[in-house]
């Protein structure tokens, strides 16, 4: 996908990753809790996306993955066991 992207374009990528115990235990926690709140207020959602289960990464793993394949990329870790990567790629001298 980075090598696809159009000049002044913007990656956004959204993933799931392993946990690392002990480590990881708080946000783990903290997604049981939101996820559990969830789905009493708003119930399950069935997609049809294929799984791959478990993560072939953790989120650390990830996070360097990102910033050696994507330089100068963001990586967020949320709620619910998620990341998401932010890259553009850099400028290459573009109108000059």
């Amino acid at each position: 996908m980075r090598d696809l992207l159009r000049p002044g374009g913007l990656l956004a990528l959204v993933g799931l990753a392993r946990s690392a115990m002990p480590n990881d235990l708080p946000r783990e926690l903290a997604g049981v809790a939101v996820s559990a709140v969830y789905r009493a207020t708003k119930g399950s959602w069935e997609h049809p996306s294929p799984l791959v289960w478990p993560p072939p990464v953790t989120y650390r793993q990830m996070r360097a993955l990102a910033a050696e394949i994507l330089p100068g990329s963001q990586y967020r870790r949320h709620v619910l066991w998620r990341y998401s990567i932010i890259w553009r790629p850099p400028s290459q001298g573009i109108g000059t």
